[in-house]
């Protein structure tokens, strides 16, 4: 197979390792075995390769680290790898891949229990737990020490049910014990947190890294409340996911899993948390005192690989998040019976801006896709929704941004809700004691349809080769350019 294959990459359940095979094998990741500085290097190899849009990077030296053990960036940093993790050719168009990514979460399949798993190769118990062993990188000079959660999938049981949450909820290393965690009030890691501090319980955690690169898929979608991620993932791969307990907690993991970390948050415990350069691609949250996770164990497979991601500005693993938004929203879309025709989540909005292109058979429809956006768990907090006619493609930013300048009337069609939940992370709320709450903003809709009073006649003809000119004449115009040897030079 190569980087424009037709063919499907995998299907069933994939080891971690065998998905980082392919990427090497399809040009789409670098091996380097050069020292790197965790602390000083590491992050700035990442951020440069994802700001050029360059291949992955496995770290097999990293200073400090047990030997071994490897450090992975920039896994799902593109669409094509992120295509790949589906089963799809890298080289599948943006839509299609919202489709797919829309269809593939609908799907159920419990998980199995096993008696063991490779992620139990290695153990540390107690006062043998360090997390110094590893390859944790400091990703950014601002950061408040090294974070070993970046793409991490955290394991919370509702106390209440068998729902088990999984979700990525980032971790600061405190000591060789403890990390802090970011599990906020909106987050459902967060909400679940809280029934158990409320009840003055202390609550277990599990956090594991690799195992089937579509965990970090499910974990990072806006799966609904109260479904587990884990029969998201099996009815994706069309098989059970094997589970294997944890050795001191009530919680179960991935066999597959690369490390496994076990422990408890308990009500009360909290310590100084950040600053850490988040999705946006901003360092936007200070030091906070936020929950401590401390550690009973750390178990491993032999030669651990350890996955992160350094954020910034686009494009990085939030990739993934943007992707689901677009998924979830164009089905919901869908759903109500709105005539929507594709939806886009650019990845230069820094996880802020839907777009969608749809008909105008009625009045009122861009009010109503904006409602139905900001209803959605994840996309809520997007604050702005730019809404196009069908002859727009909202994936391309520069016709998107073409219509919002010549279709978008500066005094009726920008529509302002003050007061609406932003994400804390949002780099223009102010600090406050409620930013942590999502306040201090709110939701824009630019509307760019033509208004629906207007006579067909009155309406401005776009001048783009894909409506403008015959069929037949594109396609011989296709043709020849080809032969010709014409080729973008942007």
């Amino acid at each position: 197979m190569d980087a424009t294959t037709k063919s499907s990459v995998h299907t069933g359940i994939i080891e971690f390792r065998d998905y980082i095979a392919e990427l090497e094998r399809t040009g789409q990741l670098l091996r380097i075995a050069d020292p790197v500085d965790p602390l000083t290097e590491v992050g700035a190899i990442m951020r440069w390769a994802n700001e050029n849009y360059t291949q992955a990077q496995l770290f097999t030296n990293v200073k400090g680290a047990m030997p071994g053990s490897a450090l992975v960036g920039g896994l799902y940093s593109t669409r094509e790898r992120v295509a790949m993790v589906f089963g799809l050719p890298p080289d599948t168009d943006y839509h299609d891949l919202v489709d797919h990514f829309g269809e593939a979460i609908k799907k159920r399949l419990p998980p199995k229990i096993v008696d063991q798993g490779a992620c139990q190769q290695n153990l540390m118990l107690g006062n043998d737990v360090d997390l110094s062993r590893f390859p944790i990188p400091k990703l950014h000079p601002q950061d408040g020490a090294p974070y070993i959660g970046t793409l991490n999938i955290g394991v919370c049981k509702d106390p209440d049910s068998d729902w088990v949450n999984w979700g990525t909820y980032r971790g600061m290393v405190h000591d060789k014990q403890s990390t802090g965690l970011l599990l906020l009030p909106m987050n459902q890691g967060g909400m679940l947190m809280m029934k158990y501090h409320e009840r003055k319980q202390v609550m277990e955690y599990a956090q594991f890294y690799g195992g089937d690169p579509i965990f970090n898929i499910v974990a990072s979608a806006g799966i609904p409340y109260g479904v587990s991620e884990v029969d998201v993932a099996g009815g994706i791969r069309g098989v059970p996911i094997p589970l294997v307990k944890c050795k001191t907690v009530n919680l179960h993991v991935p066999a597959n899993a690369e490390v496994v970390l076990e422990g408890t948050l308990a009500p009360g415990d909290t310590k100084a948390e950040g600053p850490f350069g988040e999705y946006p691609g901003y360092v936007v949250s200070g030091v906070v005192d936020r929950p401590v996770y401390r550690l009973s164990a750390i178990t491993y497979r032999d030669n651990p690989v350890l996955p992160s991601t350094c954020l910034g500005v686009p494009t990085d693993e939030s990739l993934i998040w943007l992707l689901e938004v677009a998924a979830t929203v164009k089905e919901t879309l869908k759903a109500k019976g709105i005539p929507v025709v594709k939806v886009a989540t650019p990845e230069f909005s820094g996880g802020h801006c839907v777009v969608v292109s749809t008909k105008t058979p009625y009045a009122g429809i861009p009010q109503l896709i904006s409602s139905v956006v900001w209803s959605d768990r994840n996309a809520s907090v997007f604050p702005y929704c730019i809404v196009v006619n069908d002859d727009i493609d909202p994936a391309n930013m520069g016709e998107v941004f073409h219509a919002l300048c010549t279709k978008c009337n500066p005094i009726k069609d920008i529509h302002i809700r003050r007061g609406s939940t932003n994400s804390p992370l949002t780099p223009y709320l102010p600090r406050s004691p409620l930013k942590e709450k999502g306040y201090g903003g709110g939701h824009v809709l630019f509307d760019c349809t033509w208004p629906i009073e207007w006579d067909p006649q009155d309406i401005p003809h776009r001048l783009a080769f894909n409506n403008t000119y015959p069929d037949d004449v594109k396609q011989k115009v296709l043709a020849d350019v080809k032969r010709w040897g014409f080729k973008s030079l942007r």
